[in-house]
């Protein structure tokens, strides 16, 4: 019967049919599987078949040549279910094709089920503390070193180099060890931290899936010794293939939840974990979890600390850079009124009077939230102050507003903005709209207009292209500037409130008291929104020529 040799070389399968004849085994060009690792003589081993009988024999390499653990020297002959070892490469003699290997192995095989030769529940390592005085003895050593883990405060990044510590003290010094947690967004554990010894390469765990989510689903602890020997040993060809004579996998279990998992393996003769260290090892973990656990917590405590204290800071700045209420404009009246949606938005607004007696008025909304957009917000209305002090006219200062942001933004960070410069004794506005929501013109007779945007949004493009735009508010008519936190307020079907409600809003409270139109405004748009959270900003600025 026709053999085949199976292994694991540079975390790929490799499958080598012994035909008949002489298959030549090393880094030569004319080996017939060729093996180009370091560690390979160029003519390191050679099997012979010849009918029924297959042997190995070594070539005098560097490294030597393994059969189910002795060294080989003269031919030996070998049948399925053996083990070669050429230098640090394992193979498994198997039957026509490979029968009994796994295919397309990776660090989470589902066709590789390793059969353990120990298995721990928690209520069984519970019991085993309590009545096995040795184990009891190990997990003192253990646990007394585990304690500073505990109680010295640490960012859960700095936590892994003393967990691979304590893991190397209870399992006497693995070859590799590895602490996976579970995150948000991988379906499968995510290797945090490991530890190797000699050249056993990191990314060849040899763990299956079916293992995996026995650990971390029912909280089961495994211990795999002498795969070679095992009754289970034909469904652990990838433990074979990479060598490894004992393997211990356990969850991480904070008292609430699993988080993870640590493993270890070893690929050393004689090297063989016991189940008195399997329990140990599966109590220490309970404490890493809980500690891990609270790094985490101490983790987000800090950084909410953090946002609360830039949060603060982004309120300072807009309360004292907003104003509290438009400086008057003599024949017209004005309110501005903004309701963040968090305790600091990105909405902006403001109202000057001019030297040239003209009255400049502005809105605009800042993408993003929290402390960004403040220090934004608190740009834009510095540099539009100084430009409407030194009396710019609106297209050159819309085309150098976009220049500085765009300078001192990133490209998601941009601003709608909408400017307008009043002339109180006829009314004229000359205007730029970049990318805002267009303004709502309520004519004295119920009319009304809009005055659409005359070029991008602010910060977007180095050299946008404006224009300007120019209407004039007759006695009794009124200009509504707003923020899409208006339109865009959604109830709990996720319908929205729309510019069309708001617009009959404005036509009905067109001659009322401005205080009670925003009023009536927050009351309708409560009413609309229903249970559903506020979503953003909510900002109006209006500006109404009192009638003759």
């Amino acid at each position: 019967m026709e053999l085949t040799l199976i292994g694991m070389v540079d975390n790929k399968e490799l499958r080598h049919p012994l035909s008949e004849g002489i298959h030549l085994i090393g880094r030569a060009d004319d080996a017939a599987l060729k093996l180009v690792q370091p560690s390979v003589s160029r003519r390191h081993a050679e099997i012979a078949v010849n009918g029924t009988l297959a042997t190995v024999r070594d070539l005098g390499s560097h490294n030597g040549t393994m059969l189910n653990g002795g060294k080989v020297t003269d031919p030996i002959p070998i049948r399925m279910g053996d083990v070669i070892e050429v230098a640090n490469i394992t193979f498994r003699v198997e039957g026509p094709g490979g029968a009994g290997a796994s295919a397309g192995m990776s660090m989470f095989n589902e066709s590789v089920t390793l059969v353990p030769s120990h298995e721990l529940s928690w209520d069984d390592v519970r019991k085993d503390k309590a009545d096995n005085r040795d184990l009891q003895s190990l997990l003192f050593r253990v646990l007394a070193d585990a304690g500073d883990l505990l109680t010295i405060p640490r960012a859960p990044e700095d936590m892994f180099e003393p967990i691979l510590d304590l893991v190397e003290t209870a399992l006497l010094e693995p070859e590799r060890v590895f602490v996976l947690l579970l995150e948000k967004g991988h379906e499968e554990p995510v290797t945090k931290a490991s530890r190797l010894k000699g050249n056993r390469p990191a990314d060849s765990l040899a763990l299956s899936r079916t293992m995996m989510r026995q650990v971390l689903d029912e909280k089961k602890s495994f211990l795999t010794s002498d795969p070679l020997n095992d009754p289970g040993f034909g469904g652990m060809m990838s433990m074979v293939s990479q060598g490894i004579r004992s393997a211990i996998a356990v969850p991480l279990f904070d008292n609430e939840d699993v988080i993870g998992l640590l493993y270890a393996d070893d690929s050393r003769a004689g090297k063989r974990f016991s189940k008195d260290q399997l329990a140990a090892f599966t109590l220490l973990a309970n404490v890493i979890a809980v500690a891990i656990t609270h790094a985490r917590y101490h983790e987000l405590e800090k950084e909410k600390r953090l946002q609360d204290a830039q949060l603060s800071t982004a309120s300072e700045i807009l309360d004292n850079i907003l104003p509290a209420k438009l400086p008057p404009c003599e024949g017209y009246d004005l309110i501005a009124r903004l309701v963040p949606c968090f305790a600091v938005g990105g909405d902006l607004y403001d109202g000057v009077m001019m030297e040239n007696g003209k009255y400049a008025f502005l809105i605009g909304d800042v993408v993003g939230k929290g402390l960004g957009a403040a220090l934004l917000v608190s740009h834009i209305l510095s540099w539009t102050r100084f430009m409407v002090d030194q009396q710019w006219d609106p297209h050159a200062l819309i085309v150098k507003l976009n220049q500085q942001v765009f300078d001192c933004t990133d490209t998601v960070r941009f601003t709608t903005f909408f400017l307008g410069y009043l002339d109180p004794a006829t009314g004229h506005v000359t205007y730029v709209n970049a990318g805002h929501n267009p303004p709502f013109v309520i004519r004295a007779d119920g009319s009304v207009e809009t005055l659409k945007p005359t070029g991008m949004p602010v910060g977007i493009i180095e050299e946008s292209t404006y224009t300007t735009g120019e209407m004039v508010l007759n006695p009794g008519d009124l200009i509504t500037l707003y923020s899409d936190g208006i339109p865009e307020t959604q109830d709990k079907e996720d319908e929205e409130y729309g510019e069309d409600n708001f617009e009959k809003l404005l036509v009905a409270e067109r001659n009322n008291d401005l205080v009670g139109l925003f009023d009536k405004l927050q009351g309708e748009l409560k009413q609309f929104r229903g249970d559903a959270p506020i979503g953003d900003d909510v900002t109006m600025v209006v500006l109404r020529r009192q009638a003759v």
